[in-house]
């Protein structure tokens, strides 16, 4: 009776599990088509940004710009993460990354800094004691919002611009399906641009000059450009987060099959018990 009512707790336990689980696999499964759709209409305005910009530094007129050129500061390196677990590796997985990349490019902690976007990302930089540029985590909800990553942004371009930063790489969990993603580490400072031959022709008209749309289009490209990685971050997350929920859940409900095996073998125990009891009491009356 003790083991029945054991397996019996247990089977109920897993039962919740799988409840859970299962409605969290559809709560990012919804996220995931969302953010996936947010991600595509967000590409094409990013892609422009960098269009204007290679326009306007193939104009024929030389327009000084910072952001566009080289420095030797130390360099700066944006860790993109969760806020949240329950996600597989998918948090693990670039924190690796980024640690053989240190691992492999510098000696010491003092030839870098590290900007962190996520909880996830900003925890782990300060338990490796790495040197951080935000002092707090910049949230990277489910809703993305500029707002929540105004401080990195602005604080990596702005170091940039007075050589106190140098070379800026970003490393995140790039988005390719549902059921595959890849770590990527890309360059946002300086900005590397094409620039066109032909400079007789320009779709674009400029006002008030080329030199302060060039300056205000830093900014936007910067922020904009952040904004579209942590989209496919985001989108990345979620695929990640729906795989690792729906396999909890196929966990979940193969234990509970073999449970209730179980369950069904000790109760057949006990009624041949009980069964055998009744005919020996029978055939000792007898």
């Amino acid at each position: 009776m003790a083991e029945k009512r054991i397996i019996k707790e247990r089977i109920q336990a897993t039962e919740k599990t799988y409840q859970i689980t299962n409605a969290m696999n559809m709560v990012s499964t919804s996220k995931l088509r969302k953010t996936e759709k947010q991600l595509m209409a967000f590409r094409p305005i990013s892609d422009s940004i960098k269009e204007i910009m290679s326009s306007l530094l193939s104009s024929g007129q030389y327009i000084q710009n910072k952001a566009f050129e080289e420095n030797k500061a130390i360099p700066c390196y944006i860790l993109i993460s969760s806020d949240r677990g329950l996600i597989g590796s998918y948090n693990n997985a670039v924190f690796k990354y980024f640690d053989d990349y240190i691992s492999t490019h510098h000696k010491s902690y003092s030839e870098f800094k590290v900007a962190t976007i996520g909880y996830k990302a900003f925890s782990y930089a300060k338990s490796k004691k790495y040197p951080l540029l935000n002092q707090e985590s910049a949230n990277n909800r489910d809703d993305v919002l500029f707002v929540d990553f105004e401080e990195v942004s602005e604080g990596v371009l702005l170091g940039y611009l007075d050589g106190t930063l140098g070379k800026t790489t970003i490393f995140y969990t790039s988005f390719v399906n549902s059921l595959t993603n890849k770590i990527i580490e890309t360059q946002l400072l300086p900005i590397e641009v094409t620039i066109k031959e032909d400079t007789t022709k320009s779709l674009f008209v400029y006002e008030p000059n080329r030199k302060d749309v060039l300056d205000t289009l830093v900014k936007i490209y910067v922020s904009y450009t952040l904004y579209r990685i942590i989209l496919e971050a985001k989108t990345s997350e979620h695929a990640s987060r729906m795989n690792a929920m729906k396999n909890a859940s196929d966990n979940a409900k193969d234990i509970e099959e073999k449970l209730t095996l179980l369950y069904n073998h000790a109760r057949q125990n006990q009624i041949t018990t009980e069964l055998t009891d009744i005919i020996n009491g029978s055939n000792a009356v007898k």
